[in-house]
């Protein structure tokens, strides 16, 4: 049973309302990575890339039925439906770029300078793999069933008679993504679950490595705590404490602590208290870690869920059209005509929340009419820092506060 007119109508103005605000979204994405650099992290600048292909994408759907109006033969509808075929399923393929990163990150300690020589490799599979059947479509027309792009309910694209490449070339590939990237993640949170144990020990078991957030961060950070006698002067009756003048002191703990963040040596200053400084560390390192951890559950379930609400309708929707393929279903077909054009708005939403401080940053700077603050990169890493008197904690938990950041 085919829609009726007042159907189509609501279908076609879904699909560019959503198509806009994908669009807002995605020029959110691209003027702040440009123009502030407290945006430029490691995984946001796969979402940078991915933004690209989701205004190309939203261009075919801002055309909605309009393609299907001009006719199967017209270069409208043929464009769309390549469009389409190209960058829809492109940004499930970026989604597994940013999974592979995190893999990396975690699992072969790769840095920043590594992952960014990986971009043109993702940047040729996730829009080179999807357009060889797209120009392949293009090119072919049976005489039985005609060209391959042609009417599809919601636009121009894969047409019913060739409705058996919309499973086999779209949305199995699809989904075979989705369940690698989520098998990463889940593996990825394992692994930074049992970090957060070794953490919560800091002071127990040094040394030990922290993987930082790979959301934050592409750096393995090597953290060594010891331990030692401070200066003594002995002289032929007794060993006493000395300062930096030879004058003896009274009352003063014998020990010194050197924190060593990467390679290198440090000076040492004796701490304050010894006993109550580990105590101090291990507590923060357990809220540090928790901090971390549920900052990496945040960001991968949020990738995930946005995964899930964009495929899963119009999944459901390609399945009943193929059991009856008679049959158009007005729920599913509009909720597919509702999700799909969302992909560049689900990436804006997860990319302000993974850059929460910058985007509240910025949104502070647009409100004083100021400019957009300027976040220098960090070069502590692989460098030696010394604890000072009264400020024990203060290397520790900087290194420990790259990993809580979000």
């Amino acid at each position: 049973m085919a829609l009726s007119t007042e159907q189509l109508k609501a279908i076609e103005v879904t699909e560019r309302i959503a198509s806009i605000l994908s669009l807002l979204g995605t020029s959110y994405i691209i003027v702040t990575f440009i123009t502030a650099p407290a945006f430029r992290k490691p995984i946001n600048r796969l979402v940078f890339y991915a933004s690209w292909g989701n205004i190309i994408c939203n261009v075919a759907t801002l055309i909605s039925r309009s393609g299907i109006d001009a006719g199967i033969g017209s270069a409208l509808c043929q464009f769309q439906g390549f469009l389409i075929q190209v960058f829809m399923p492109a940004d499930a393929l970026w989604t597994l770029a940013m999974a592979c990163n995190v893999y990396l990150t975690f699992f072969h300690k790769f840095n920043a300078c590594q992952l960014r020589r990986l971009e043109w490799k993702y940047f040729v599979a996730c829009y080179g793999l999807p357009m060889i059947p797209a120009i392949t479509y293009l090119c072919i027309d049976n005489s039985s069933r005609g060209k391959i792009y042609g009417p599809a309910t919601l636009w121009c694209w894969i047409s019913i008679e060739w409705d058996f490449l919309r499973v086999a070339v779209f949305y199995g590939p699809v989904w075979l993504v989705i369940v690698v990237t989520f098998t990463i993640y889940a593996r990825a949170g394992k692994e930074i679950f049992k970090k957060r144990q070794q953490l919560r020990n800091v002071s127990q078991t040094p040394p030990f490595t922290v993987i930082e957030n790979p959301f934050i961060s592409c750096k393995t950070t090597e953290v060594h705590i010891s331990n030692e006698p401070a200066g003594l002067v002995r002289n032929d009756s007794q060993t006493s404490l000395c300062d930096d003048h030879g004058n003896r002191m009274q009352g003063y703990n014998p020990y010194t602590v050197t924190v060593e963040i990467g390679s290198g040596s440090s000076e040492t200053t004796p701490p304050r208290t010894s006993g109550s400084r580990r105590a101090f560390h291990g507590s923060n390192a357990a809220n540090e870690a928790n901090s971390a951890a549920w900052g990496y559950t945040k960001c991968a379930m949020l990738f995930f869920i946005s995964l899930i609400v964009t495929w899963v309708p119009s999944t459901v929707n390609r399945v009943y059209s193929l059991v009856h393929p008679e049959e158009v279903n007005f729920p599913l077909n509009y909720a597919s005509g509702l999700v799909l054009p969302l992909q560049g708005f689900w990436n804006a939403f997860v990319y302000i929340i993974t850059s929460l401080p910058a985007s509240k940053a910025l949104y502070r700077s647009l409100r004083h009419r100021q400019r957009p603050p300027f976040v220098p990169r960090n070069s502590s890493i692989g460098t030696t820092q010394s604890i000072l008197p009264g400020r024990g904690s203060n290397v520790f938990m900087n290194s420990m506060g790259r990993l809580a950041k979000n």
